[in-house]
């Protein structure tokens, strides 16, 4: 496991702290010995045995600073010196032996180790025994005179003293000078990493842009400064349209170089003094202060989407890159910046629901809008489990004989407090929200068991047409619901019709293409809703197995007072015999319509000229009755 800084650095402190001590005593052991020779060439014995003394014990030390026991060695190696410095002194010339000369070195020997009470023992030993030399000479214990002649020994004992004085002062400024080298180093690093803390704490990684928290503290700032000057701020929130496919298809370095593209583009459309922010993954900031009127705001959008307009090459391959900008005005819109992210939030989402690539100004209507979807949502998941949901059935007719062929299954919800909404209302809001799958799965079952239902009541071999919301079928497990759907009501394939939109088949052709070819193969029939209203790509006709298409309302209603609605009506038909499919009008309000589909070749129609969505005991009402006139 690696170790800590702290631990590290405290590991080299005892290395060091080993290693010098070790070295000081090399060096006063070498220093005693030439005092040694020294003293035994002129027959002082009883000083040359006091300095074997010491060399033996110092040689000790030495060897239990080797085993790692540097505490021990050095307070042993003090209190050696410090004996022997005093046994010479009294043994020699007392206050006037240069052995005294060795105390201001043993008290910076005992500093440089950091030895504390050592070093106030010895300080105060060394007193006490300059007072013990002083009252020795005061009464001739000693001798108050020097006895060795002044040649060249007394120097040289001196010099020695001096060199291990001046060698402990140099390790000790060594050290002290390495430890601040250190500290200043270990300063700066601590000071770049606070810098870099603040970077990430303030700025994106990926772009070098503010983030959302130094976006919010800048916008606080301008709100303040349009206060003092009477000014407006307009915040921008933007959000790429087709990120996530981008993504998806290059790769995520892809991405990334795509995000840092944009913000420069971004940078490049306004003022310095402006702020562009990265807040999320694929969301832009962009705060504008000191504006005059809401002309400088529009120029600004017209040039981001004016760069945005112009393809961006990823990987040498060329991307298209559209946003949708929601913008709130201060103080119009609000006076506070967490009121004005919220607002121009709500209007880029206002933004996206107006098909993209545009952009859009808050009003207060959104926050109502807000509010009601909320409500919705909220209902919409007790609303299944409470039985507000229920499924009304559009009877649809072959035009050839009369007869009734099958019904459409369409969702209606009635809330205890709003009444009847209306499916275009919850629906998009069920999708938005992923209720759209239990919903889905819930219409599917209901459908299949009020088919059966109507089958085992003798109404014949009716066909029921359920919808399928494109979330619902992107879903890997839609060909499991249906199979579970049909085993569980007991429904054949054939009598099961899903109605997918156009957009679906021509967004995900590859695999929605082996989904509808195996639920063919079991039998059930696949329709394409509001055809004609979409991207029409007719290659997908020919590949994927589809049996019927549903000719738009809006374009049959007006077919009798419009001659473009009438031939576009007459030729998806024919173009629809041509590819062996049968067409299915929707919207047939009269009789004169309905004359000229059945002219036409259209082989089957539903609308209020026969009747609207019934509830289910309704719609059995009302197939007996057709069919009691018929028989």
């Amino acid at each position: 496991m690696p170790q800590s800084p702290e631990t590290a650095r405290a590991a080299g402190f005892a290395w060091l702290r080993q290693r010098r001590l070790q070295q000081i005593l090399w060096v006063l052991v070498m220093m005693f010995g030439l005092v040694v020779v020294m003293n035994l060439a002129y027959g002082r014995y009883v000083s040359a045995g006091l300095e074997v003394a010491v060399v033996f014990l110092l040689a000790v030390a030495m060897r239990l600073n080797a085993r790692g026991r540097t505490d021990r060695a050095g307070a042993l190696s003090m209190a050696v010196l410090m004996l022997g410095l005093c046994a010479l002194a009294l043994n020699g010339q007392g206050l006037f032996d240069e052995s005294l000369m060795a105390f201001p070195a043993l008290l910076l020997f005992a500093g440089l180790f950091g030895f504390r009470r050592t070093f106030v023992a010895l300080a105060c030993g060394m007193l006490a025994m300059l007072v013990l030399l002083l009252y020795l000479h005061q009464h001739d214990i000693v001798r108050s005179a020097p006895v060795l002649p002044l040649d060249w020994q007394r120097p040289f004992v001196i010099s020695l003293v001096v060199i291990a004085t001046g060698l402990f002062a140099w390790l000790l400024t060594s050290d002290l000078d390495q430890a601040m080298r250190q500290l200043e180093a270990e300063k700066q690093a601590l000071q770049e990493s606070h810098a870099r803390i603040e970077v990430l704490a303030q700025r994106d990684s990926l772009t070098g842009l503010p983030n959302r928290a130094l976006a919010r503290d800048r916008l606080g700032l301008l709100l303040q400064q349009a206060r003092r000057h009477g000014a407006m701020v307009a915040v921008m929130f933007l959000d790429l349209d087709n990120f996530k496919t981008i993504n998806d298809s290059l790769g995520h370095a892809a991405g990334d170089d795509l995000l840092c593209q944009i913000a420069d583009k971004l940078r490049a459309c306004v003022r310095e003094s402006d702020t562009v922010a990265r807040v999320s993954g694929d969301e832009f900031l962009i705060l504008l202060g000191d504006l005059q009127d809401e002309e400088a705001i529009v120029a600004v959008v017209a040039k981001v989407t004016h760069l945005l307009g112009r393809a961006f090459v990823i990987e040498g391959v060329e991307v298209l890159a559209t946003a949708s900008l929601g913008i709130a005005v201060a103080p119009r819109d609000g006076d506070s910046a967490d009121l004005l992210l919220k607002n121009a939030d709500t209007a880029m989402y206002q933004a996206k629901d107006a098909g993209r690539n545009t952009f859009c100004f808050f009003d207060a209507s959104m926050n109502e809008s807000v509010t009601e979807h909320l409500h919705i949502a909220s209902g919409l998941r007790s609303a299944l489990a409470a039985g507000e949901l229920q499924l009304h059935y559009q009877p649809q007719f072959d035009l050839h004989s009369g007869r009734i062929l099958g019904a459409e299954a369409l969702l209606r919800w009635h809330h205890p407090e709003l009444g009847w909404i209306p499916p275009g209302k919850f629906i998009p809001i069920a999708e938005r929200s992923g209720l759209i799958n239990e919903l889905g799965t819930w219409v599917l079952r209901q459908a299949c068991r009020d088919a059966q239902a109507w089958r085992s009541d003798g109404l014949g071999e009716l066909r029921v047409a359920v919808n399928v919301s494109p979330l619902q079928f992107r879903r890997d497990d839609i060909e499991r619901e249906v199979a579970q759907a049909l085993l569980a009501s007991g429904l054949p394939a054939t009598a099961l019709e899903l109605e997918l939109t156009e957009s679906l088949l021509v967004a995900d052709a590859r695999n929605i293409g082996d989904v509808l070819q195996r639920l063919g193969a079991q039998g059930v029939q696949i329709a394409i809703d509001d055809f004609g209203t979409g991207y029409s790509n007719l290659g997908y006709l020919r590949r994927f197995s589809v049996h019927r298409l549903k000719i738009d309302q809006s374009f049959v209603r007006r077919m009798c007072i419009n001659a473009h609605d009438e031939g576009l009506v007459r030729a998806i038909i024919e173009m629809a015999h041509c590819l062996d499919l049968q067409t299915i009008a929707e919207g047939v309000e009269d009789s004169q319509t309905l004359e000229r589909l059945h002219a036409f070749g259209c082989e089957s129609a539903q609308g209020f000229h026969w009747s609207p969505a019934l509830p289910g005991d309704a719609f059995v009402e009302f197939v007996r009755d057709r069919q009691a006139v018929a028989g």
